[in-house]
């Protein structure tokens, strides 16, 4: 694995470190995407004191979401797949497979935090701001609960041997 991504993995473990306590059961095997999302999104129900316990867990009598835009969806992870099959299809890789949907990194955020929805990714060339857009429109529907979504844009471009991670969450709520 190249060293910026030795290095960016690095980052994201003291990220998780520090803001879950522990990792999640499945770290280790996750891209770099969907560790981001868990990062981010915890860091920021974190600042809007959303979350109790450790693991840390949406606070108890709120229903939450998760609504996301990004340019290149699962684009990063699914170049590293299609290289798995150039030997055979017999040797595509599971592992990678699991993660060549854009939402899966927002499914991994929301089972870490009890987010039950809605879940769902956008595709769009202004992420954040379609993404914020659809979250107040969800939560318009909502009035008198006790509901938050989390919105904002996430993208892993991939550029070779490496990569770059862009994300940017915000809570709304009603």
């Amino acid at each position: 694995m190249p060293r910026q991504l030795d290095c960016l993995r690095a980052r994201q473990d003291d990220a998780a470190r520090k803001l879950l306590g522990s990792f999640p059961e499945r770290w280790g095997r996750m891209d770099l995407m969907s560790r981001e999302a868990i990062i981010g999104v915890g860091r920021v129900l974190q600042e809007k004191e959303m979350l109790a316990g450790r693991p840390p867990c949406l606070n108890q009598g709120w229903q939450g979401g998760l609504i996301v835009g990004t340019r290149r969806g699962s684009l990063a992870v699914d170049i590293e797949y299609t290289r798995t099959l150039l030997d055979g299809p017999g040797m595509a890789s599971p592992h990678l497979f699991s993660y060549t949907l854009p939402n899966i990194p927002l499914a991994e955020a929301a089972i870490q935090y009890g987010l039950t929805g809605p879940v769902f990714c956008l595709i769009s060339e202004a992420p954040y701001d379609d993404a914020l857009l659809e979250a107040r429109q969800w939560l318009g529907d909502m009035p008198g609960t006790k509901t938050l979504i989390v919105a904002g844009a996430l993208d892993v471009i991939p550029s070779g041997a490496t990569s770059e991670i862009t994300a940017q969450f915000k809570v709304l709520q009603t």
